[in-house]
């Protein structure tokens, strides 16, 4: 809505920049009037501070407008501003005017506009002698993204500072609001309030309020300086500090992040207050000091650097010295501890690619006792310590990778092979329909350990395929030779008939076919898609050889349709079999979305498998595989279940069943129901089978209120391994979330009948809108528990 235009007798002047933009407009307010076009759009809610309780439905700032029930809207926002308003001429609108000498008066409602620059207010007046001038009664300054409002204002044509008194301001994008005693816009931009406040929280709401004598709003760099400040929530002052810089918008500023707090069953109260340094706009570094009740003062830092001639690195590194608590739990040791992460990505000529994943630690228990809070590296069993480079060719992909692994579990056996080094080439040109396509893959690497024997090995398969592919089907028949040879140290051999440089080789031959059916139904596109997939391996002895890094796959559907029944390259296996597969979908015409997808199979063996990862002997006698299934629903864009069995024929009972069953409602809600079981057939821990129920949720059950929650239950042992729950208070204004995690020490090795001994956590994450935030333990933790759920900062 627009303003009613002033009564009178109105005519519009134009003036050219060279005047000066304080002349120019006294000069023309000394007889000018002209339609009143007010930019101010009253839709509800505080419209002189543009804001309106119309709560937008889309875009980005959605979900902040319905939370604050309703937004800042700039009347300027879709001026262009590509153009320097000093370049351009003023226009300049008055009710009624006086000269008197150099002085000029005009009254009656004052506005001024140069370029995307708007002046307005109610009576004013200019000294064309001085070039000063001032205004009185709704003075106005806008340009966009920005208003200044005050009752009186004094201008200067050749500085080009502004003055305004009892002023508030608005900042749009930031959703920024304020206030001061005395306001003034300096020539180079930079806005000054004296005894003046800020806050993100909508008009007549102070949620949050900083206060501070002195502060500096420079929107052109997006920092804040505030002097004398404190911040108060509700009214109540919590933080005082004697400087403070902020941002005002999404761009980086160094300064204090909000404190972490957590309090734990391994170290007690955990204070960590992050600062972070932004240091150049290619890296930046995060300085955590950490007091751990327990344990003493911890420090951690992180640095991140970004070239295009070194790619992306993050350095990061924790320390603390005489950890009070370990040297209590672990006598002898002096409780110096420590963690080092190295991470790098780059691609350099759309050629090279290079990768470093490393991280290592001072013990086995760290991750365990301390963990990390601004450090992104989460606790694994295994520690990666890796450097690779690829070189990417238009048909090849050659490797060359530095590995090892630092093992942290309690209850593993052996340590993991280093690979120093491992390189690799293999050909990468997509198969062409109806042509015969060269299949080359070889692999060398060296593996040492401090434990078990070690060597060189070097694998190659050559082959050749010939895809044939048309719209009801597709069939191809695969040629490969496989070739093992290892040259191992002489001073550990694997047994006493095992030789220095064994070698193996076998051919295998592939054939794979499917066909396409497809029908309309009432329920949407249905296909119909038999698989048949023959694979032929010679066996070949292959007893005392080396196992460096294989293992057996887990058993699934997919597994039909591999050419191994390994991992690794340390197994050539013996194959005589057939598998039978049949999958259905169900699929939205309109959107092509997959509303169902059915697949079931089995693998029948012609001849027993001798090859296993021991080897040989015992030998796999069995006729044919488990019956394995794959079920897929989503009938509507709320609701999704899948689920996995396998049925073992042979035994005739169920050796695996997984299935997981997620709702997401209009409001962002979220239920998962999850159930895993897998029947344990190794000897080494038989009776040891996997009985699992997971229950996850999100519950937004107000506009401000959210609540988490999630249970994992095992049904074997009759015990809850993880409990988590949490709340969050959301407004418009801040936010502060409060999660509760009990859990069983998986590490632990426990006897039969020994009780259950929980550890247990309580994690605080608070933020000021508009402000900063403390840490990400708790969006990690509840991403990692709730499936589906996605942070945000809104």
């Amino acid at each position: 809505m627009t303003r009613a235009r002033p009564r009178g007798i109105h005519k519009r002047f134009v003036c050219r920049p060279w005047l000066g933009a304080w002349l120019c407009l006294a000069a023309l307010s000394a007889n000018a009037a002209a339609e009143d076009t007010s930019p101010a759009e009253d839709c509800g809610g505080f419209p002189f501070l543009d804001w309106t309780t119309e709560v937008a439905q889309e875009g980005q700032t959605a979900l902040r407008s319905q939370r604050c029930r309703g937004s800042y809207l700039d009347p300027l926002r879709d001026m262009d501003t590509s153009r320097d308003p000093a370049l351009e001429d003023i226009e300049a609108t008055a009710e009624r005017s006086e000269l008197e000498g150099d002085m000029v008066r005009f009254f009656g409602g004052l506005e001024a506009r140069q370029g995307y620059r708007l002046i307005r207010a109610a009576e004013g007046e200019y000294n064309q002698a001085t070039g000063t001038g001032s205004l009185l009664g709704d003075v106005e300054l806008r340009e966009p993204g920005i208003l200044l409002r005050g009752a009186t204002g004094s201008l200067d044509s050749n500085s080009g500072e502004a003055r305004l008194t009892a002023n508030q301001f608005v900042l749009h994008e930031q959703h920024l609001r304020g206030g001061a005693d005395l306001v003034v816009r300096r020539g180079d931009g930079i806005i000054e309030l004296d005894d003046g406040y800020f806050s993100y929280c909508p008009p007549e709401n102070n949620g949050w309020m900083l206060q501070a004598e002195e502060l500096e709003l420079d929107l052109e760099a997006g920092v804040g300086v505030a002097r004398d400040a404190k911040i108060e929530i509700e009214g109540a002052p919590v933080i005082y500090t004697p400087y403070l810089e902020f941002p005002l918008d999404n761009r980086r500023k160094s300064g204090f992040l909000f404190p972490e707090i957590t309090d734990d069953s391994n170290g007690g109260l955990d204070l960590a207050t992050p600062y972070y340094f932004n240091l150049a706009p290619n890296y930046d570094a995060t300085l955590t000091p950490r007091f751990i009740m327990d344990r003493g003062l911890l420090t951690e830092l992180e640095f991140r650097h970004l070239s295009h001639g070194f790619g992306a690195w993050t350095l990061g590194g924790a320390w603390i010295g005489g950890d009070d608590q370990y040297q209590q739990d672990v006598p002898g040791e002096d409780g110096d501890r420590w963690l080092s992460i190295i991470q790098q990505g780059g691609l350099f000529e759309q050629r090279w690619r290079t990768s470093i994943d490393f991280t290592k630690t001072s013990d086995n228990e760290y991750f365990n006792d301390i963990g990390t809070t601004s450090l992104e590296q989460k606790q694994s069993t295994h520690l990666l310590q890796r450097g690779q480079v690829d070189y990417l060719g238009d048909n090849w992909l050659t490797t060359l990778r530095l590995e090892e692994f630092q093992t942290i579990a309690r209850d593993v056996v052996r340590d993991q092979y280093s690979k120093l080094p491992q390189l690799s080439l293999q050909r990468t040109a997509t198969s062409q329909a109806f042509a015969p396509n060269l299949l080359w893959q070889s692999d060398y690497a060296y593996f040492d350990h401090n434990d078990e024997p070690t060597g060189h090995r070097l694998y190659n398969a050559v082959g050749v395929d010939y895809p044939m592919q048309w719209i009801w089907g597709f069939f191809t028949p695969t040629v490969k030779y496989r070739q093992l040879n290892y040259e191992l140290d002489e001073d550990i051999v694997f047994d006493d008939q095992a030789e220095d440089a064994p070698d193996i080789g076998a051919p295998m031959l592939s054939l794979d076919g499917g066909l396409f059916f497809e029908r309309d139904t009432g329920w949407g596109l249905q296909t119909l898609e038999p698989r048949l997939y023959y694979l032929w391996s010679d066996f070949e002895e292959q007893e005392g050889l080396p196992n460096f890094d294989t293992t057996e796959l887990t058993f699934t559907y997919s597994q039909l349709f591999r050419e191994t029944r390994f991992s690794g390259l340390d197994r050539i296996d013996d194959s005589n079999q057939l598998s039978v597969g049949l999958t259905s979908r169900f699929i939205d015409p309109d959107s092509g979305r997959e509303k169902m997808a059915a697949s079931i199979g089995q693998i029948y063996y012609f001849d027993d498998r001798r090859v296993n990862v021991l080897g040989e002997d015992p030998e796999d006698t069995e006729g044919s595989s488990a019956i394995a299934a794959e079920l897929a629903l989503s009938p509507t864009e709320q609701w999704e279940f899948r689920s996995a069995w396998l049925w073992n024929t042979d035994e005739n009972e169920l050796d695996q069943s997984t299935f997981q069953l997620g709702w997401r409602g209009d409001s962002g809600a979220l239920v998962n129901l999850g159930y895993s079981y897998r029947r344990n057939r190794t000897t080494a821990n038989e009776g040891l089978d996997i009985d699992q129920l997971d229950f996850s949720t999100y519950v937004p059950f107000s506009k401000e209120w959210r609540l988490f929650l999630r249970s994992l239950y095992d049904i074997e042992a009759n015990e809850r391994v993880n409990d988590m729950a949490g709340i969050e208070y959301n407004s418009c204004c801040w936010r502060v979330r409060l999660v509760y995690q009990r859990y069983i020490d998986q590490n632990t090795n426990r006897a039969a009948n020994e009780l259950t001994e929980y550890e247990n956590a309580t994690y605080i994450e608070f933020q000021l809108k508009g402000l900063g935030g403390v840490g990400t333990r708790v969006s990690e933790l509840l991403e990692e528990f709730i499936r589906g759920y996605q942070d945000s900062d809104l």
